[in-house]
């Protein structure tokens, strides 16, 4: 309520603010029309109305979330981060507009690379174990009795699960916590954006958007972690139990499980886009339509200051658009952010394990290269999940801007 009634305060004194800073376009006395110069100089200060209101409503939001969020994500990926000009991301999208995309993706490369080069000493010891395991495995016959090179076979097959298990349990922490991560922040993000967006006129917008974001925000984390995520680890578990049994196999169990996640991950997307790209375009035209009936009204019924009064209060919309677009923006940033350094160190340790495998395999085609394979295939799956979720949330804040815009352009 206390942000409804700013934007509300802001939005009057912007009316009146430019209501008063109207002045009258005269034609020229022998044409008869408005100069060149006299056009220019009223887009001038039409801009310049526009970019102080909006000014003047980005003061009175409360974006101290957004930007703490920012601020949290500089301190952990600074130095891969591309370099803004203001302590802002907002006002930096606001005033600037972008970004270079160059320095963007050198610093995504240098944080991979980092992050595989932080690995290797995993890549090392799980193949020094492994040509240990191979040594045992071609000296059994000097053995007099072989259950001794069995059980230090078995001991070393342990050791590399148990090494394998700890970076999967490590790398299935990140893609929960990057979730969690941008869950938060949409809960946080989505009602100031709602709110911007019934200040620029799209109320059937605004109405339908905020309780099925909040809602489709909390079911799609909800659904990963205690549907998809228990589905994938189970996965990891029974290739595991089936590397250790030649027996007992229970690959086409994993297989189930790691469909059934990815078929419950597809839907979802599937279900979000689809219902929130139809009713949110349906729903700006709406708006659309009723902005530009209102306008009509305000033009025709409206005597001596009905034009002024109609110019002032589009200009004031245009400035909540542009307020509603860098915030949008800086959410789409900071969502992409969230889960791009997590996916990125998940993609890291999986692409350590389809190496180690590929580089153990002339050694013997044993159970541990069948595991490792088996453990790269269920992290690629994590990685699929952070990126899923990325994406519904990233289309979602898209949708959103797109739908509030076309009720604008329409009017």
């Amino acid at each position: 309520m206390n942000t409804v009634r700013k934007l509300l305060v802001s939005f009057i004194v912007g009316l009146f603010i430019i209501l008063a800073a109207v002045r009258p376009v005269f034609a020229d006395v022998n044409t008869g029309n408005v100069t060149v110069s006299q056009q220019a100089n009223q887009t001038t200060s039409q801009t310049t109305s526009v970019n102080q209101v909006a000014q003047a409503q980005l003061d009175n939001l409360p974006t101290g979330t957004i930007e703490q969020y920012w601020n949290d994500l500089r301190q952990q990926y600074g130095g891969y981060l591309p370099d803004i000009q203001s302590s802002s991301i907002i006002r930096s999208i606001l005033d600037n507009g972008g970004w270079n995309l160059h320095g963007l993706m050198n610093g995504i490369l240098r944080y991979f690379l980092a992050e595989v080069f932080d690995n290797v000493r995993l890549l090392g010891a799980i193949l020094l174990l492994s040509v240990l395991a191979v040594v045992l495995q071609s000296m059994q016959s000097a053995f007099e009795q072989q259950t001794v090179s069995q059980v230090a076979y078995a001991v070393i097959f342990f050791v590399l699960i148990g090494l394998a298990i700890g970076s999967f349990t490590e790398a299935v922490g990140y893609a929960k916590h990057a979730i969690q991560s941008m869950t938060d922040f949409m809960l946080a993000t989505v009602p100031l954006v709602v709110t911007i967006m019934a200040a620029s006129g799209a109320i059937a917008s605004a109405a339908f958007f905020q309780p099925m974001l909040l809602f489709a925000v909390h079911l799609i984390s909800n659904v990963v972690f205690l549907f998809v995520f228990p589905l994938i680890f189970f996965a990891a578990i029974l290739d595991l139990v089936s590397s250790l049994s030649p027996r007992y196999q229970v690959t086409r169990l994993a297989g189930l499980f790691r469909t059934a996640g990815v078929a419950t991950l597809g839907i979802c997307l599937s279900a979000f886009l689809g219902v929130a790209s139809v009713q949110g375009l349906g729903k700006g035209i709406a708006d659309g339509v009723s902005l530009r009936m209102a306008k009509f009204a305000v033009n025709t019924f409206v005597p001596i200051v009905g034009k002024a009064m109609s110019d002032a209060a589009e200009t004031v919309i245009s400035a909540s658009m542009l307020v509603k677009n860098a915030i949008g923006v800086a959410g789409l940033i900071i969502v992409l952010f969230m889960a791009l350094f997590p996916a990125l160190k998940i993609l890291a340790l999986s692409f350590i394990y389809s190496g180690s495998a590929a580089l153990m395999q002339p050694l013997g085609d044993g159970p541990m290269v069948t595991t490792l394979g088996a453990l790269s295939k269920s992290l690629v799956l994590v990685f699929a999940c952070v990126a899923a979720v990325a994406l519904m949330f990233f289309m979602a804040i898209s949708i959103l801007l797109l739908s509030a815009n076309i009720a604008v352009v329409m009017s």
